[in-house]
């Protein structure tokens, strides 16, 4: 029988010259990295600086370990710390550098390793340009503003009645405890469907709150620390047929792009505008903005509506059930809550509005330390100043350096939060300036000209549901909760994430 050779002769002579390349090109590469790099003068360890692989180990293989990793490090290293090849970490004792990082006035950028995981590459969020961001940010403002937010307050409410209602039925039939996160994830979902696309998603309407929703945004973020990785994947993904996307994600792969399409192609009567004429949706708004012509596809309004379905639903859902439990597992604090509550509706024929529910001292102090145990995301946030060196203690950054930090270890600063693992409400509303001051170490909604465009529309629902829920429900308590097992932080999956024997945090609403 003839066989042939698996190389031939001319072949197999370039193997070997080609490996050795290939060695050649790590060993500088490595060298390069760890002694030649703009950055290389900055301490850390030796591993990380080298190699991407550090991080997709503790992060993709144990995973959501690299946030603790990081910490480890800044304790051997101290306050600055090269964590990859091309990035910086700072924990700042003071906490003022987080301002400077993620500035206002100053022209920042994203890293598109850190954007890339998320596949919205052309979208605001996923913008890694100052200047282009500024120009997606600004078509969106006028929908987020705070008077649209107070039009939108009647439908939260009528929102808010549905999920009293089904708490209601809950008790009455004697189901038992519910899981709030999964609660609150249904809530909140209807909630920001409505205010963004007025086009309500019901998860409030299912008899178990729909948990595959809280589940697929839960796989979607610990997913993305394989695509941070591998930004290829998701790309891979999109390039499937609509029917298979839609299988493994219905909600953004049906309703979202409907909707889209709907509105880019005029059929949007039953999206309506508001009496005024002011958009009713997140599309309208784009669609008459300045936007370029190449950002008013329906592409970019699905994936754009997909960003705020994901900074709208989840991280409310975590703010509001991490609210609810360190509420409940200090009894003389909701109680006290209650008492300010009460004593404010005293001779009121109608409910607290949002403004006046914003001026309550406790109630303010109550939602701050929620949002600060709730992080907004867990992961590490990075931006760079392409034109700038940033001065750090006596380190000087250079310029067009990624630069990150974490709400964890900001939240978590002794030196601005004592005793920064106790729920103290009163930390904010017994300062004379009511919580001001701290309110610039906050940054749950991140910090600068990329600060998250929800925050005010968040908070609004926040304030409007715990006030609510808390007044409504006396006799509420914790069900079989255990603070290692189902409250404590043990792995970064873009959210905060508890141990896989975790139950969640499930409440008994008594009679």
């Amino acid at each position: 029988m003839l066989t042939l050779p698996l190389f031939s002769t001319g072949y197999s002579s370039l193997v070997a010259p080609l490996v050795g390349l290939g060695v050649v090109y790590c060993v500088v590469l490595v060298l390069y990295r760890l002694y030649f790099s703009p950055i290389g003068r900055f301490p850390g360890s030796k591993i990380a600086a080298a190699t991407l692989w550090t991080e997709f180990y503790y992060d993709a293989i144990k995973p959501g370990q690299f946030q603790f990793k990081i910490r480890e490090w800044h304790e051997k290293y101290g306050p600055v710390v090269r964590i990859n090849p091309y990035e910086l970490h700072v924990d700042d004792p003071t906490g003022d550098f987080y301002g400077i990082v993620f500035s206002h006035s100053g022209i920042r950028d994203k890293h598109p390793f850190y954007t890339a995981q998320f596949g919205t590459g052309s979208t605001g969020f996923g913008t890694v340009s100052h200047e282009q961001h500024r120009v997606r940010r600004r078509a969106m403002n006028p929908f987020f503003q705070y008077g649209n937010i107070l039009r939108f307050e009647p439908v939260i409410r009528e929102k808010l009645n549905k999920l009293c209602r089904r708490i209601d039925e809950y008790r009455s039939s004697g189901l038992g405890a519910m899981p709030m996160r999964i609660v609150y994830m249904s809530y909140a979902t209807d909630v920001i469907t409505s205010f963004a696309f007025n086009y309500s998603w019901d998860h409030l309407d299912s008899s178990d709150f729909n948990p595959w929703w809280w589940q697929t945004t839960q796989s979607t973020a610990a997913m993305t620390k394989w695509t941070k990785q591998f930004p290829w994947l998701l790309p891979t993904l999109q390039s499937l047929p609509d029917s298979f996307v839609a299988a493994l994600n219905p909600p953004l792969g049906l309703k979202l792009r409907k909707i889209a399409e709907e509105i880019f192609a005029g059929r949007d009567e039953k999206y309506a505008y508001y009496s005024d004429g002011s958009p009713r949706t997140l599309f309208h708004e784009l669609l008459k903005s300045d936007l370029p012509a190449q950002d008013k596809s329906v592409n970019y309004l699905w994936q754009e509506g997909q960003n705020v379905i994901g900074a709208g639903a989840d991280t409310v859902a975590l703010a509001l059930s991490t609210t609810t439990y360190y509420l409940l597992a200090n009894p003389e604090k909701a109680n006290k809550l209650r008492k300010e509550l009460a004593t404010a509706q005293i001779g009121r024929d109608t409910p607290l509005s949002l403004v006046e529910l914003q001026q309550l001292p406790y109630l303010n102090g109550v939602i701050n330390e929620g949002l600060r145990f709730s992080y907004g995301t867990s992961c590490r946030l990075t931006r760079t100043a392409p034109n700038q060196v940033l001065k750090f203690q006596d380190w000087s950054i250079p310029q067009g350096t990624p630069i990150s930090m974490s709400s964890v270890m900001q939240h978590h600063n002794e030196n601005i939060f004592p005793d920064s693992h106790s729920f103290i409400p009163e930390r904010w509303s017994e300062r004379e300036d009511g919580g001001k001051g701290l309110e610039k170490y906050m940054v749950s909604f991140s910090k600068g000209s990329r600060q998250c465009i929800g925050m005010g529309f968040a908070k609004a629902e926040l304030y409007l549901t715990i006030a609510i829920i808390f007044s409504r429900y006396p006799n509420m308590e914790l069900f079989d909760m255990d603070f290692d097992r189902d409250i404590k932080m043990v792995s970064d999956m873009f959210f905060p994430q508890p141990s896989k024997e975790s139950r969640g945090i499930r409440v008994l609403f008594k009679d």
